[in-house]
């Protein structure tokens, strides 16, 4: 079932970039504004946020080695579902960068958009993004407590406004790559139980304050 909704969505997605519609007037629109909004301190804030990218995969890397330093069985299944849900974001929003290659905004609209700061790369969709809600999402399935889940949709989604406030995405873009993120997040979800169902692993419900503290 997974696999047939994520065919379908992924074919979808590849046709938005081609509609010649007014939500293309809308993402233009929506980056003007904002870009109208832009002062140095918040662009501040927005570069860091942005930059907090980083943090996607140190979460999974982190668990795992917390969970083989202390022995945690349910720290090493939330790191296996947050991995395999960064690493399918990964491969399908590059995959996706690729295939449509469609150009920064401020490329194709170089006279009246103008970013912060510019980036390499093709626009659709947006890999932070992406990448940032996919590691929220299964965060958010595997430990199901709101410490977990409000702080990881907070920051998944702050990186989304960022990548839209700083100029280098459309806002098309960046719901391309919740979505895409989203989807990643349940595929290595389900992915991780079947996973530690054969090598009998109880799937965790909550990370365990003192192990967390301590690493």
């Amino acid at each position: 079932m997974i696999q047939k909704r994520l065919t379908i969505l992924l074919l979808f997605l590849a046709t938005l970039p081609c509609i010649k519609t007014e939500a293309q007037g809308i993402d233009y629109d929506i980056l003007w504004n904002l870009q109208q909004q832009r002062t140095p301190a918040m662009s501040k804030v927005m570069e860091w946020t942005s930059n907090s990218l980083i943090l996607a995969p140190c979460v999974p890397a982190g668990l795992l080695v917390s969970g083989a330093l202390a022995d945690n069985q349910q720290l090493v299944y939330i790191g296996t579902a947050t991995g395999i849900s960064f690493l399918t974001a990964f491969t399908v929003t590059e995959a996706l960068k690729y295939a449509i290659r469609r150009p920064r905004p401020y490329i194709t609209h170089s006279m009246t958009l103008t970013p912060v700061k510019t980036t390499i790369g093709y626009s659709f969709p947006s890999g932070h993004t992406s990448l940032t809600f996919a590691t929220a999402t299964s965060l958010s399935l595997s430990c199901r407590k709101w410490y977990v889940v409000a702080p990881s949709m907070l920051w998944a989604s702050g990186v989304a406004f960022s990548r839209l406030y700083l100029g280098v995405h459309y806002p098309s873009d960046v719901l391309t790559g919740m979505a895409v993120g989203v989807l990643s997040g349940f595929a290595g979800y389900w992915l991780s139980q079947k996973i530690c169902d054969e090598a009998d692993i109880p799937p965790a419900k909550i990370l365990i304050p003192p192990i967390t503290l301590r690493f």
